[in-house]
């Protein structure tokens, strides 16, 4: 697949150049939360025994709920079971972010990986990470050449920095022995056209820094 530089700002809608300077408002709806009715049954006759009982019982149960597996030894089969990903388990690239990639922020990430002559499932392992010990063990199991992370909270996570977005991206970060790129989410630039200049810069420099390992 070869793309002309005109081809790849198509594909991430950076054509024409003007459409950078529109403005666009962005109508958020109030949300309203119901309140929520709780019944307190009182009772004058508690047997305390009885209650001690029953908090010891809830203790042990919450312990063994919230006991993590052993995700250091997990397999792929193992992991699936806790993590939203799909596409090449050896891949070179893994982009990744707290959202999941599909209707407009899929079609949006698919323009991205296309801009940079890359598609699903061909070299790129795309994740949605809730869990970092999870995430830790993808990129073992993987042993990817760059990681791509979306969105300024995921970054911040992963670099353990309070920096915003814009000072976290435009450099290569290290994470695990990794290379790592930061940049917008799909979803932001859907709604933030204008950052998509950027998100471009970030998707070259990605580009640039993986080639130098070849």
């Amino acid at each position: 697949m070869s793309l002309t530089h005109e081809d790849m700002m198509r594909e991430l809608e950076l054509l024409p150049v003007w459409r950078l300077n529109a403005s666009l408002e962005v109508s958020v709806d109030a949300l309203v939360a119901a309140p929520i009715q709780s019944e307190v049954v009182a009772d004058s006759k508690i047997d305390l025994k009885n209650e001690e009982e029953l908090v010891v019982d809830f203790e042990c149960v919450t312990a063994q709920e919230t006991a993590l597996p052993n995700i250091a030894n997990m397999d792929w089969a193992e992991l699936k079971q806790h993590i939203i990903g799909s596409g090449d388990p050896n891949a070179d690239w893994v982009f990744v972010g707290d959202e999941t990639f599909d209707a407009d922020v899929g079609i949006l990430l698919d323009k991205m990986l296309i801009a940079i002559q890359l598609q699903r499932g061909k070299n790129v392992y795309l994740t949605q990470v809730n869990e970092l010990d999870f995430f830790n063990r993808q990129i073992a199991l993987i042993q990817p050449k760059l990681i791509f992370a979306f969105g300024e909270k995921f970054a911040q996570s992963l670099l353990e920095s309070n920096d915003p977005l814009d000072a976290l991206r435009g450099k290569v970060h290290q994470y695990k022995g990794v290379a790592l790129v930061v940049s917008y989410s799909p979803s932001h630039l859907l709604h933030h056209t204008q950052d998509k200049a950027k998100a471009w810069a970030d998707l070259c420099l990605a580009r640039n820094t993986i080639e130098t390992f070849n």
